[in-house]
């Protein structure tokens, strides 16, 4: 929790400007060779790994975060990861898709994945995709209904031949 406040009032102090030399807010005694305005960084795009989980034990109360990073673009588009100490990962990419009408109807279309470690040792992957037809997720943890009995199958068959 220290750490995500002093990350929090870094970023507010580099924002406004109070940083301008040698990364004081007081300036130098021996004057800077850099006169006017900050150099200020240029942002640097997220670009989201694939999502890899190393199966860890750990106390899910106290995990670390170890890799995270977000972008939220202008147009609308976005995109997110993150990977903690416990196993955890996830990764979501988005972009706005027009579907027209009036008022216009621009829904975000999202694409992503999470993993975790089941109690098992086993990781377990989850990859979606979240457009106009809902969310579609994919996996082996995902349930899937058992096959037709022959039975019901030639039932079906016969009631589909002979209906009027």
């Amino acid at each position: 929790m220290k750490f995500a406040v002093v990350a929090l009032v870094c970023m507010v102090v580099g924002a406004n400007g109070a940083l301008t030399t040698f990364g004081s807010p007081f300036g130098s005694p021996f004057g800077s060779p850099f006169r006017g305005t900050p150099v200020r960084p240029r942002p640097v795009p997220v670009v989201p790994e694939p999502v890899r989980v190393v199966p860890r034990v750990a106390d899910a109360r106290n995990a670390a975060i170890l890799k995270s990073g977000n972008e939220i673009n202008p147009d609308g588009s976005y995109s997110y990861f993150y990977e903690t100490e416990n196993g955890i990962a996830a990764q979501e990419q988005g972009v706005p898709r027009n579907f027209g009408g009036n008022p216009p109807v621009v829904p975000d279309v999202a694409q992503g994945s999470f993993s975790w470690t089941s109690p098992e040792g086993q990781v377990v992957s989850i990859t979606y995709v979240a457009d106009e037809n809902g969310y579609q997720p994919q996996g082996s943890a995902i349930p899937t209904p058992p096959p037709v009995p022959a039975q019901i199958a030639r039932a079906l068959e016969y009631i589909a031949r002979n209906a009027h």
